[in-house]
């Protein structure tokens, strides 16, 4: 801060007031948290500097020997937390994760079912005026008014309906446990994907107070920066590293891609650049820190 007070006061300043409200009011909105001193340094540190658009391993930029470390490290506890069998940790926020898993598993115009924003869902969930609802047929569920939950009688009646390509379970503002055993259920009758956006409850799951999606879903999407407690930014898992089950092939060899390569290659270059390597650095101290006994307590 020392640094910002000398050459830019009037910035200094603004930071000041924004820390004594953080200090001084109880922040009761969802997707906020408080992120440790040790991310906060990290998403502020030295590896802002670097461009590393690609992956570790196969960057094309040179001098990415560090920053590859650091996002493996990412990955490796990125997937440890979760019991995750894939993890990429590149999505600048939660709705570009969200985009990245819907380019892999659905092509544009398909059909897909995501519980109403006005229902608790999320703008990524269809929402007319988002990308989501704009690119393909999104069908939305609802939650019943007597008990608050997901009405699984009027979603099962719309599955069969529709028959969506693509299920999005989780939301934006559904203080219950996420049911994805039933959503599985469903989804398997109709043959249907099913993705988990675990946004709000990712810091509960990963402290083993809220059920696992990783053994029903066949893709997870999350912020990290909500009830995970680290920097802002967003991440995709899934439970195991397969074969895609399109059969898309390599051009060059002719082989089966993994999935793990359709999703890496919808985040990058599908659709962002340069990766965050600073937030990616942060993420790394988060999952690190969400890991210890102390995370939840």
């Amino acid at each position: 801060m020392s640094v910002i007070k000398r050459f830019d006061p009037e910035l200094f300043n603004i930071i000041q007031r924004e820390i004594q409200r953080e200090i001084s009011t109880l922040e009761l909105i969802a997707s906020e948290n408080f992120a440790s001193y040790a991310v906060l340094e990290a998403a502020g540190g030295v590896m802002t500097n670097k461009y590393a658009e690609g992956y570790p391993g196969k960057r094309y930029y040179g001098g990415c020997e560090h920053v590859d470390e650091a996002e493996n490290l990412a990955r490796v506890r990125l997937r440890k937390l979760f019991n995750a069998g894939y993890a990429n940790v590149q999505p600048h926020s939660g709705s570009q994760a969200n985009m990245a898993a819907l380019m892999t598993f659905i092509n544009i115009g398909d059909t897909v079912m995501g519980l109403d924003l006005a229902h608790g869902g999320h703008l990524t969930h269809g929402s007319p005026v988002n990308f989501s609802g704009q690119f393909y047929n999104f069908v939305s569920y609802h939650v019943a008014k007597s008990t608050g939950r997901v009405d699984f009688d009027e979603f099962h009646k719309l599955a069969v309906q529709h028959k969506p390509k693509l299920i999005i379970c989780g939301g934006s503002a559904y203080p219950r446990f996420i049911e994805f055993e039933q959503f599985r259920e469903i989804a398997n009758k109709i043959g249907a994907f099913l993705m988990a956006d675990i946004a709000h409850p990712s810091g509960l799951i990963a402290a083993g107070l809220h059920p696992s999606p990783i053994p029903f879903c066949d893709v997870i999407t999350s912020t990290t920066h909500k009830t995970l407690r680290g920097p802002r930014g967003g991440i995709i898992m899934t439970s195991e590293d397969r074969e895609n089950p399109w059969g898309k092939t390599a051009p060059k060899s002719g082989r089966v891609k993994m999935m793990s390569e359709l999703i890496d290659s919808a985040v990058m270059p599908g659709m962002q650049g340069g990766p965050l390597m600073h937030i990616i650095a942060a993420k790394a101290v988060a999952f690190g820190e969400a890991l210890k006994p102390e995370f939840k307590i």
